[in-house]
């Protein structure tokens, strides 16, 4: 079924005879679509690697750079809400998590259970869920532009034998690490580190963290002192009162990243940095 689902969304690409450009939402996908389409075409940001699904402020400039793409890569209205109401109804704008090609799994709340019916959405950690994504977009170009295809799928072919050996050489601890996050957004590197997540201080990374859930993850601490995994944002003060804790800035989003591949394994090693 997964399989028919997507090979109908690439043959529906066929009627593009005449290709005017890529253009995706976020910064990973970015990372990944610049590695598949090198050689060929440079795809456009949509949003500034800064912003996240959470945050997004479309600029006129990005309505236009969406009406004069031939193809729209985003990640759904999970991710990006704000964009739905843009793109969903673009039959040029796919959603990835609809697509069928993902590997996906539930949010978890605070305390880490998992929520019914919902997706973390941060499914380019994982790193074949990333090479899914590049194949996806060389099928997606190569209907469009065909003179390109053998370019498109090397590209693609090379990302993933770069992201494979990097992922694979990834020191797994030999026990299970309990970690704290911020907020919940590295569920799809847990099974490459052997991590065990023991709670979140927020839901969302713009909505402070309560006196009560603070209370909970002091009351409910699996070991003296924790790895919290904290973007830059994350408030400095609050987390201290968490002490002893050993706090390692992350960003998910590889905001200062220009490779994929790379900035996964500094994202990694931050992390491992971190649990030890």
């Amino acid at each position: 079924m997964r399989f028919l689902v997507v090979m109908v969304i690439i043959a529906s690409f066929s009627q593009f005879a005449l290709a005017k450009g890529l253009v995706v939402s976020t910064h990973p996908l970015y990372l990944i679509a610049q590695e598949v389409t090198k050689g060929v075409e440079q795809p456009a940001l949509l949003l500034t690697p800064q912003q996240s699904g959470h945050d997004i402020q479309l600029t006129p400039k990005g309505r236009q750079m969406v009406q004069d793409a031939d193809l729209v890569i985003w990640l759904g209205k999970q991710h990006e809400a704000p964009l739905q109401s843009l793109l969903s109804q673009k039959s040029n704008a796919i959603a990835l998590l609809n697509s069928s090609i993902l590997k996906t799994l539930p949010q978890r709340d605070v305390k880490g259970r998992a929520i019914a019916n919902s997706i973390d959405t941060h499914v380019w950690l994982e790193p074949n869920n990333a090479i899914r994504i590049g194949f996806f977009i060389a099928a997606l170009r190569s209907q469009q532009q065909p003179q390109y295809k053998a370019q498109y799928w090397q590209n693609a072919q090379n990302f993933a034998k770069e992201m494979l050996a990097v992922s694979r050489v990834v020191n797994k601890n030999s026990r299970p690490k309990n970690y704290w996050a911020y907020h919940d957004a590295y569920q799809y590197v847990e099974r490459a580190l052997n991590l065990q997540f023991a709670g979140a201080l927020t839901t969302d990374p713009e909505i402070p963290p309560t006196i009560a859930q603070i209370q909970y993850l002091m009351v409910n601490k699996p070991q003296k002192n924790m790895c919290i995994l904290a973007e830059y944002h994350a408030d400095g003060h609050l987390i201290q009162r968490l002490a002893p804790v050993t706090t390692v800035t992350v960003d998910e989003a590889m905001a200062n990243e220009n490779n994929f591949v790379i900035g996964w394994k500094k994202l990694i090693k931050s992390i491992q940095q971190c649990l030890h």
